[in-house]
């Protein structure tokens, strides 16, 4: 039976990078008998080596609305072509960081699933990488922004996603996997640099751990870190961006010239030092998740310490705005901005110009060319004038003799009429 390794995320946790890495290296991956198979279905911001994405795609009404709780129809011609690849490969690679959350609409996403790859003849092997959840909800936070997803402010996007029910208590969501899956088909993995294995002891290196694969079996690592967030008064300015619907696009201009200032920027504060909660905020929402931590930390890790992140919560001062920072960047900002429309505008000019030269140069060659047939018009039409005026005399000739034959036939008549008549006479 082959078997499906489905790696669900969670969000924020290094999975673009290694989405990356097995994209760059999946040739690498299937000689090593590991199949990372891509699919023809396009979802709007989610890049294609998001290859598990179908298995919760919604269902896309007539009138374009989606319905989150039936699957979409490439949902079943998925796992058909999963069951081919079966026949082929022994593993195979699934990844969508949105399956943690976007499992959750579904009744019975997880019993189904099971049901309909087992049907396959598919076994199911869940990976998933876990970020202290007061860490993981700042990332959260700030990359929700980034995409244009939200303009809460850190205090109120905290009760949003409390409301929301998001599953941040890890070991409730991940024993309800195991149950179904089976604990040893359960892969808990934790991001942070010092748990992760591989004699490189980084991400990507503890994630071929699990297929007890290394660095040294022929893979290359091309970038480390994607998708970086944008960060204090840049993101500030992006939130409050937010509030435009125009502005919320990553295809904006406005996106551009945030993103080269926060890189740009010689006078940026060094914000790790600092923090998007309060003190006694970061204190009282990671408190809630303890107990729970350690029953996953002694459960699945085997971990007699009951110690789950090594990288414990530091008291760190919550980052306030300066409204004399925020003026500089905001300005710095609308000079960048200035800079690259004048940049854009050059281009453009110089595209402008050289469409105008190609277009000069095309009326030249149409004149040109308009010149070359004239030409062979006139000749042509010479050559007609010429054939109709022989024609002409040709023609006369024919009708000269044509009615020579009808007076020839005329007397011809005549004579036989009279030699007739004689006859009767006689």
């Amino acid at each position: 039976m082959a078997t499906v390794y489905l790696h669900i995320g969670l969000p924020k946790t290094g999975s673009t990078s290694i989405q990356y890495f097995v994209w760059d290296n999946r040739d690498v991956f299937e000689k090593l008998g590991i199949c990372y198979p891509l699919f023809s279905y396009r979802y709007e911001m989610v890049s294609f080596r998001r290859n598990g994405h179908f298995l919760y795609a919604p269902y896309i009404n007539e009138d374009g609305s989606r319905n989150n709780t039936i699957p979409a129809p490439e949902y079943e011609e998925g796992l058909n072509q999963l069951e081919e690849l079966g026949k082929k490969y022994d593993r195979i690679l699934l990844t969508d960081e949105g399956l943690w959350w976007g499992s959750h609409p579904r009744k019975n996403f997880w019993e189904q699933l099971k049901e309909d790859m087992n049907r396959r003849g598919l076994d199911v092997k869940i990976i998933v990488y876990l970020r202290r959840q007061d860490s993981w909800l700042e990332s959260h936070w700030a990359q929700n922004i980034k995409d244009g997803r939200t303009c809460l402010t850190m205090h109120e996007y905290i009760g949003y996603m409390t409301k929301r029910g998001y599953p941040l208590d890890y070991n409730a969501y991940i024993s309800k996997l195991a149950d179904l899956f089976g604990k040893d088909s359960v892969y808990v993995r934790i991001l942070e640099r010092g748990q992760f294995k591989g004699a490189e002891h980084t991400l990507q290196s503890d994630f071929l751990d699990i297929f007890g694969l290394s660095l040294s079996d022929g893979f290359t690592v091309k970038q480390d870190v994607y998708n970086t967030k944008f960060e204090g008064n840049y993101l500030e300015i992006k939130r409050l961006m937010n509030l435009v619907p125009e502005l919320r696009t990553r295809q904006h201009i406005l996106f551009q010239g945030i993103s080269e200032m926060d890189e740009q920027n010689p006078s940026k504060r060094d914000y790790s030092r600092y923090s998007f909660f309060a003190p006694e905020d970061r204190m009282d929402f990671q408190k809630q998740f303890e107990e729970s931590n350690r029953q996953l930390a002694s459960g699945f890790l085997g971990r007699e310490d009951g110690i789950l992140f090594y990288n414990q919560p530091k008291d760190l001062p919550e980052l306030l705005i300066n409204e004399n920072d925020f003026l500089r960047d905001s300005i710095l900002l609308w000079g960048k901005m200035f800079d690259i429309v004048q940049t854009q505008q050059q281009t453009l000019k110089e595209q402008l110009s050289e469409e105008r030269q190609n277009a000069k140069k095309l009326r030249s060659e149409l004149k040109a060319e308009q010149q070359k047939h004239s030409k062979e018009i006139k000749e042509l039409k010479k050559e007609l004038k010429a054939e109709q005026q022989k024609r002409g005399a040709s023609d006369k000739e024919l009708r000269k003799d044509l009615k020579a034959l009808r007076e020839d036939v005329f007397f011809y008549r005549l004579k036989r009429k009279i030699r007739h008549i004689r006859g009767l006479d006689q």
